[in-house]
């Protein structure tokens, strides 16, 4: 009878003994994930996102405009009448037809001020221009964000159209969304909010419509000049 309690005992030792060691086990995992997770914070927490450069990257007009306006007079060197009157729209501030898209990029400055890099994983945001309208940002390429100033490069677009002429009323953008990050390049993601607000001068708005009132100018006129046939 001993020897059956014995191996009794036994069997429930060993079998507490491995409970125990499983449980210790995931124990030990979820702190140290949760070690991470509290790193991470603590970095994120020292972790500043400002705005740096708003820029016109380029200006994608419609290769089909020239068709919509009409063409060019066949064997003359003057524009039909809808070409003069959509340069005359232009200057007025009207659009009236699908011209293209405009191409913005955004640079924004993210400082880690700790001795921590970070590995931008993921990025998901939006920037409001005032009422005028709310583009989604996307990121251009992967980064890391090494102690001190990163600057991480965005871009957006949007259609031409008559609001293109209401940039310079605007005061500033409005740049709101998640950075993923991760201690290590395969390591644990971790998101962080950011909500941050640029006032724009209204001189820098005033030369980014006159720049792409420019850019569409000059392709309408290439196309025109493409479009002669002499």
């Amino acid at each position: 009878m001993r020897a059956i309690w014995k191996k009794i005992h036994t069997k429930t030792f060993l079998a507490s003994f491995i409970v125990v060691a499983i449980v210790g086990t995931v124990l030990a995992i979820g702190g140290c994930a949760m070690a991470r997770k509290l790193s991470a914070a603590d970095i994120l927490s020292k972790t500043k996102v400002e705005f740096h450069e708003l820029t016109l990257d380029s200006v994608s007009v419609n290769p089909d405009i020239m068709k919509q306006l009409g063409g060019a007079i066949v064997g003359g060197l003057l524009p039909n009448p809808n070409v003069v009157a959509f340069v005359q729209n232009i200057a007025k501030g009207i659009i009236q037809i699908d011209v293209g898209n405009a191409y913005l990029g955004i640079v924004l400055d993210v400082t880690n001020a700790t001795q921590d890099t970070l590995w931008l994983r993921d990025f998901s945001a939006n920037v409001n221009l005032d009422s005028l309208m709310e583009l989604p940002l996307q990121l251009k390429d992967s980064t890391r964000l090494a102690p001190g100033i990163n600057k991480v490069q965005l871009s957006t677009s949007f259609p031409i159209d008559n609001r293109i002429f209401k940039l310079k009323e605007i005061t500033g953008l409005n740049a709101k969304g998640i950075l993923v990050v991760a201690l290590e390049q395969e390591g644990e993601s971790v998101p962080f909010d950011f909500n941050i607000r640029h006032n724009i001068p209204h001189e820098e708005l005033v030369a980014l419509e006159d720049s792409l009132r420019q850019s569409v100018l000059n392709s309408i006129l290439s196309d025109w000049v493409g479009a002669i046939q002499f």
